[in-house]
């Protein structure tokens, strides 16, 4: 099973536009502790972590390490599912490279690496691994320019965001779009035993996201092949995460934040 990225860094353009620049992400460390949410397909419990780093690389990209770790209890069995991605993005939006790697109970089982680069109308994608290819897919956006895309809609007041996205998966023929219904937030609950990141996110403006994503093995009857709940913040940092996988449901919880220098600051 392909682990689909949060979209605390994520998804893209309407047809024709150019994803937004990623001049508005907050180059930060963050921590999110996971736990079942909706149990299903005889996973009765489940544990993990999702560890990020959000830095600039240079003042024209920016790197993101992310680690994801799930353990699944299936009623006598334990597995381990452990996904590492590391990625840069131009901050024009037209250039991403990125390499995951998946382990189940430590012994590998795919890497992706390649790079991808818009061309007019085209999203131009080379891969080295699992095997050396070129395939093209219409023009579509990268994570961190979705996630920029996504907070720009919302301050404008868009309630409802469709676009093309590429986020490194194996498969890009399959035509992976995002559908995000975009509701206004209050703000961050205050949260006495988080105080440091209370403070980290006060008077940020935040937008409660539900996001459907699909592609061509996506159910007739319109339901999406993963779907993703969460609150953005303004500077790209995301809380109160739902993961839905059809079969099961995960759910995350922000439990350490440090917003990092960034000696890149947003254009006016």
């Amino acid at each position: 099973m392909r682990l689909r990225h949060l979209a605390f860094m994520a998804v893209l353009p309407v047809p024709g536009a150019l994803a937004a620049p990623a001049n508005t992400l907050a180059p930060h460390e963050a921590v999110y502790e996971l736990t079942l949410d909706q149990p299903g397909s005889g996973i009765n419990g489940a544990e993990g972590r999702i560890a990020l780093q959000l830095k600039n690389d240079t003042c024209e990209g920016m790197d993101l390490d992310y680690r994801f770790v799930v353990r699944f209890q299936e009623d006598t069995e334990l597995t381990v599912t452990d996904q590492h991605t590391l990625s840069k993005e131009s901050r024009s939006g037209d250039r991403f490279e990125f390499e995951t790697r998946t382990s189940i109970d430590g012994a590998p089982q795919e890497t992706v690496k390649g790079r991808a680069v818009i061309e007019g109308d085209k999203t131009r994608i080379d891969y080295e691994l699992p095997v050396n290819r070129q395939t093209e897919i219409a023009k579509a956006a990268f994570p961190l320019g979705h996630t920029a895309q996504i907070i720009e809609k919302a301050k404008a007041g868009q309630r409802i965001f469709e676009t093309r996205l590429f986020d490194g998966d194996n498969e890009a023929e399959k035509g992976l779009t995002t559908t995000a219904i975009i509701t206004p937030g209050n703000g961050k609950p205050a949260d006495p035993a988080q105080p440091a990141i209370d403070a980290s996110l006060a008077g940020l403006r935040s937008w409660m996201i539900v996001e459907s994503y699909y592609n061509k093995d996506s159910d007739r009857d319109g339901m999406p092949i993963f779907e993703t709940r969460y609150r953005l913040y303004e500077n790209g940092v995301s809380d109160d995460l739902t993961m839905d996988f059809g079969a099961y449901a995960l759910k995350g919880r922000l439990s350490r934040l440090e917003l990092l220098e960034n000696a890149c600051k947003p254009t006016p």
